[in-house]
């Protein structure tokens, strides 16, 4: 008697196994543990380190040196190294990972398979255990003869019957396959589906004289015609994408666009600390000019000693506010370091050169233009008409959703069988062992209470994005003309500014001389300084906001980056 083992695929079922499990064994080393990032047991146990220097990217355009603290310059290095705008810059290129993902909808896909099996099965030798025995003689004999063959005949079944009980004559019918089958699809923007399939096979078994093989090839199509017809709702996902894909440039853009704003506002800032520093070193210095006055007249007799204490007071203030302007610019470089992230340009421990506040120009701002600007280039009513647009595809994607499913599909294929090796391919080529059907199905939820929903759902949220795009254009408009005012205001109180100093300094002289004529005091002389000193303050701080105001401006128009001359990257990559 033949016997068969399954050893072998025992042993390659028990290699799938422990192949996984070696693999789940792989060493991972997570960056951060809930340990590594809990704080010290103590302020002690913190080691102090040096800070390592940290690679920044160059700036797109490096100036050249003696131009690298300039507004356009600075404005550069912070696109370039801001840590905020750093983070994110990675928003668009997350949004755009959607737009392939959409186009994958309509990838042709390839699914393959291949199997070989083995299989035992027991059977009963139905030719051992003795057969019917019969014996010669008379034809149409006599009754005892019969009935001994009858009797001979029970034996020899109860034989089988009990041979075949006790399992010697039970035989092992052996079985192997092998089948390899692959299938191409293509599913189309009008709602068709291709396919093209095919199919080998084997198989043997120890009951056969030979193995059979088959083979078969097929090409078939769905085509739905009610729900899921046409481009216009096929093509909603990958609309939709590029849709978000432009929101996220036009988020970034808009970042940038606050970022751009708050450099210059910094810079100013920074401007005006410096100016105000100086301002109260010369503030400090009238003081002390006129301390040094008061001991000159004192030392002739023309000013009582007692006169002095007041000049002496002005110093010991002056010198105290000078401690705050001091402060002030430091706190002012803090801040502007943050923003644009210098590097080694500027190191920590130094300092940023003085910046030069040129006089500003009148500048014509037509509000109705600058209103019409705000509405072709803010990024943020851009992103709110791409909500309306994402909107209107919800509106057609739900409305088909409506309607039934009826698909129409047909397949048309020929198959081949036989024995020997080529009979799988013999006759995939003739057409008379072709097979072809057709049909259509059908299937609708009755009542479509979700669909109705759905529906509903997505035309009211198309009508609030499309309120709050009206909303929104007109706090566009609102703050495109406050920051016009705003500008106007600046820049007159800069020219009241300019005259009040030119009237202060004539009016210090004055004062001044009288004190030493003996017809004024130190109150008056005092005052007289503190006045030109906030006359001066007042002048470079609206100075300062004139040049802020006028960047605020350009912000709620959306044009700071253009007029600067930027072009982000995903400004070129929308527009190419």
């Amino acid at each position: 008697m033949r016997t068969f083992t399954l050893k072998g695929p025992l042993r390659a079922v028990a290699m799938c196994a422990v192949v996984p499990a070696l693999a789940s064994c792989a060493h991972y080393a997570p960056r951060y543990t809930p340990d590594s990032v809990a704080p010290p047991p103590s302020l002690e146990a913190v080691p102090v380190k040096a800070r390592p220097p940290e690679p920044a990217p160059a700036p797109p355009e490096a100036p050249p040196p003696d131009e690298t603290f300039t507004l356009d310059a600075v404005i550069r290095m912070a696109l370039a190294r801001n840590r905020e705008l750093e983070v994110r810059s990675f928003d668009p290129e997350i949004t755009r990972t959607a737009v392939d993902e959409a186009r994958a909808t309509f990838d042709p896909a390839l699914s393959a398979t291949v199997k070989y099996g083995e299989q035992n099965t027991p059977g009963v030798d139905t030719q051992t255990g003795g057969g019917t025995t019969t014996t010669s003689g008379a034809q149409g004999g006599d009754n005892f003869t019969e009935a001994l063959q009858a009797a001979q005949t029970l034996v020899s079944q109860l034989r089988q019957l009990a041979t075949a009980y006790s399992g010697d004559t039970v035989m092992v019918n052996h079985a192997n396959y092998t089948n390899a089958d692959a299938t191409l699809s293509q599913p189309l923007p009008t709602g068709t589906t291709l396919t093209l399939s095919g199919g080998f096979a084997r198989s043997n078994s120890s009951a056969l004289d030979e193995p059979e093989y088959s083979g078969t090839w097929n090409i078939g199509l769905v085509q739905s015609l009610l729900r899921g017809f046409g481009t216009d709702v096929n093509l909603v996902s990958l609309r939709r994408s590029r849709n978000n894909d432009a929101i996220g440039g036009l988020a970034f853009r808009d970042a940038a666009l606050q970022l751009v704003e708050r450099v210059i506002s910094k810079y100013w800032e920074l401007a005006l600390a410096q100016q105000t520093l100086e301002i109260r070193r010369f503030s400090l210095g009238l003081a002390e000019e006129q301390l040094r006055l008061n001991e000159a007249l004192v030392s002739v007799g023309k000013l009582a000693g007692s006169a002095r204490v007041s000049a002496q007071a002005e110093v010991a203030a002056q010198r105290a506010v000078l401690v705050d302007a001091e402060a002030g610019l430091a706190t002012r470089s803090l801040e502007f370091r943050r923003l644009i992230n210098p590097g080694t340009a500027f190191p920590e421990d130094g300092e940023f050169p003085e910046i030069a506040v040129p006089e500003p120009e009148k500048e014509p701002f037509p509000p109705e233009r600058s209103v019409a600007l705000a509405r072709a280039f803010r990024p943020d009513l851009a992103q709110a008409r791409l909500d309306v647009a994402n909107g209107d595809l919800a509106v057609v994607e739900t409305k088909n959703g409506l309607l039934p499913r009826l698909d129409a599909f047909a397949s048309y294929g020929v198959n081949s069988r036989g024995a020997g090796t080529g009979a799988w391919a013999r006759h995939l080529d003739d057409t008379t062992y072709e097979a072809f059907e057709a049909g259509l199905n059908f299937s609708m939820t009755l009542g479509r209470r979700a669909e109705k929903a759905r529906h509903l759902r997505a035309k009211l949220q198309t009508g609030q994005a499309e309120a709050a795009l009206r909303n929104l254009e007109q706090l566009a408009e609102t703050e495109v003309r406050a920051a016009l005012v705003e500008a106007g205001r600046q820049f007159a109180q800069l020219a009241a500014s300019r005259q009040e100093v030119m009237q202060r300094e004539k009016e210090l002289a004055v004062e001044t001389e009288e004190f030493r004529l003996g017809r004024s005091t130190n109150l008056n002389v005092l005052q007289v300084q503190r006045d030109l000193v906030q006359a001066k303050l007042a002048e470079a701080s609206a100075r300062a906001g004139y040049y802020q105001a006028r960047a605020g401006l350009h912000r709620a128009e959306g044009t700071l980056l253009t007029r600067h001359g930027i072009v982000l990257d995903t400004d070129r990559e929308h527009t190419s």
